[in-house]
Order: structure tokens, then C-alpha cells, then sequence
């Protein structure tokens, strides 16, 4: 018998070939959560669903890939050059950056205003609650369209019909550029508040009643108690809520595409209707692709650096 194969007692245990010991073999197969077979099939399902069309869209960003030819071929960084060399990109980037920023501050404030609010306990409390989710209710689309009729730029608008009863001229609402970049960021605002008041509603009604009665005792007053002590507690959930408003307002294209249409011009006009135009009525899938995957890199950036300061934070805490 060869002597690799000789069991021989070692540590107090068998030990096999190569000289591992039988007995630990077993506590390192004992070791393995059986709970991991029943979380698997989840893991792929989610992965399949979600990493592996972003990995093709990004291989499609590299093709010509066009339903109107059929020839396709890989063409490498071609359309990420045509895209920032393009004389809109600037124009539309800007009005993206534009757009985010401003209905994420509107829809964050005004959601921790309206939660700070809906956590007193007043009259009707749960009333107001539930009036204060309808616009997140409503179809994204059917708001797009209800304001576009409200804001019609002729007498038949709702908003003109208004101020002629009151005798005001018209107004072109959404033919004046700037008037209609302000109603599109206010409507998309007004549609992601309840979002954020059902976020920062469940921080707020998590938070230790004992550390604001310490505060009380303590003498400090309603807007010192917000300052030091309700602020810094939600601060993990300003940030996740922050994480995902900024997701839904980059990649949103429902309220703008049926409200203005990108229009006056360009004026309103974001990368995700930019994308839509490309993919569905050029048929330039590959462009569309890469102004998708230019996104996605935007929405990545933007969650480092939020986990990356509420990292901070922490280790400051």
C-alpha cells in the first residue's frame, strides 16, 4: 500500500490523503448554511433580471447595431464619441443635470416638511396621510398628460380658463422655454413627494421617544430638538431617500415625454427622451444604448458618493 494512503492519526483526528484531517473536512461541510440553497435561486433570478441586460446594453453601446440595416457590427467607443461631440449633448446634459438636481431638492424638502407634519399628532392624522400618497398613485403618464391639458397654451387650457374669469390675459404656458422647464421640475417634483414622505414618515416614527424627552428635560426648544436631534438620527434616511430620487428623477421619462415632448426646441429635453427618440423612432439601437449606459455610469457615480458620505458620517458619529 502506498504510504500516501496510509491513514495515520494526526491532532486527533484522520487524516487521508494529502494529510488533511478527516474531521475538519467535516466541520467545513457542516459549515455551509443550508439556507444558501433556497437563497440561490432568488440571486440568479435577480441577476438575470438586472446585471446581465446591463452588461448586453454595454456591449450593444459598442456595436452600429440599427433595425433599419442589416449589417451590425463592433464599432468599440464610436458612439461614445459621437455622443459628446454631438451639438445637442451639451444642451441636453445640462438641462438633465438641471432637471435632477432641482426635483430632487423639491421632492426631498418638501417630503421631510410634509413627514415632519404627518408625525404630529394632530386631527384627521391619518386622513392626510392617505390624501398625501394619491399623487404617487396616480400613473405617471396620466399626470403627464392631466397637466399638459391644464396647462394648455390655448383658451381651452384649464390654467388660461382661470384667469379669464379672474380677466388675466393668457398665457403660452409651456411655449415659453424657461416657463416650461420650471412646470415640468415642479409636476415631476409634486409626482415623487409622497415617495419621500413614506420614507422619511417610517424613519421618523422609528425614532427612540426617550432621546426626545431627554431633550425636552434638557430645555431644548422645537427647532433645537430638529437641529441636533431629528436630523442627525434621519440622516441615514435622507440619504437612502436621496439615493433613489435621484435614481427615478435621471432616468425619468414618462412626465416629461407627455408633457412637453422635450419641447420648446430643446428645452426641456433630457438624456432618457434623447434615448427614447434614438431607439424607438431611429432605430438606432446602438446610440440609444450608449446614451443607457452613460446613465447608468451617472447613476453609479451618483450612489458612491452618497454611501461614501453616509460612510463618513458614521465613522464621524
Amino acid at each position: 500500500m502506498a504510504p500516501a494512503l496510509v491513514a495515520r492519526q494526526h491532532d486527533g483526528g484522520v487524516t487521508g490523503v494529502g494529510g488533511e484531517p478527516a474531521v475538519r473536512a467535516r466541520r467545513r461541510r457542516k459549515r455551509v448554511n443550508p439556507l444558501l440553497f433556497f437563497i440561490l435561486p432568488g440571486v440568479v433570478f435577480v441577476l438575470a433580471l438586472t446585471l446581465f441586460p446591463a452588461l448586453f446594453g454595454v456591449w450593444i453601446s459598442l456595436t452600429n447595431l440599427n433595425l433599419g440595416y442589416p449589417d451590425t457590427h463592433f464599432v468599440g467607443l464610436a458612439n461614445y464619441l459621437r455622443l459628446v461631440t454631438s451639438e445637442d449633448f451639451a444642451v441636453v446634459a445640462g438641462n438633465t443635470a438641471r432637471f435632477v438636481v432641482a426635483v430632487v431638492v423639491l421632492q426631498v424638502g418638501f417630503g421631510l416638511l410634509v413627514a415632519l407634519v404627518l408625525n404630529e399628532r394632530l386631527f384627521g392624522r391619518q386622513l392626510m396621510r392617505s390624501v398625501a400618497i394619491v399623487p404617487w398613485v396616480v400613473p405617471s403618464i396620466v399626470v403627464g398628460l392631466v397637466f399638459a391639458r391644464v396647462f394648455n397654451g390655448s383658451r381651452l387650457g384649464i390654467a388660461n380658463y382661470v384667469l379669464s374669469l379672474v380677466g388675466l390675459p393668457q398665457v403660452s404656458w409651456l411655449s415659453d422655454p424657461n416657463l416650461a422647464f420650471v412646470i415640468l421640475t415642479l409636476v415631476a417634483a409634486w409626482r415623487g413627494v409622497p415617495f419621500a414622505v413614506i420614507l422619511l414618515l417610517g424613519g421618523l416614527q422609528t425614532m427612540p421617544p426617550d432621546v426626545y424627552e431627554a431633550a425636552v428635560i434638557d430645555g431644548a426648544s422645537r427647532w433645537q430638538r430638529l437641529r441636533h436631534v431629528t436630523l442627525p438620527l434621519l440622516r441615514p434616511i435622507i440619504l437612502i431617500t436621496l439615493v433613489l430620487a435621484t435614481g427615478g428623477a435621471l432616468n425619468s421619462l414618462d412626465i416629461p415625454l407627455s408633457l412637453t415632448h422635450g419641447g420648446p426646441g430643446n428645452a426641456t429635453e433630457l438624456l432618457s427622451i434623447t434615448l427614447y427618440n434614438q431607439s424607438f423612432f431611429r432605430l438606432d439601437i446602438g446610440y440609444g444604448a450608449t446614451i443607457g449606459t452613460v446613465m447608468l455610469l451617472v447613476n453609479l457615480v451618483l450612489i458612491a458618493l452618497y454611501l461614501l458620505i453616509l460612510q463618513r458620517r458614521e465613522r464621524m458619529a
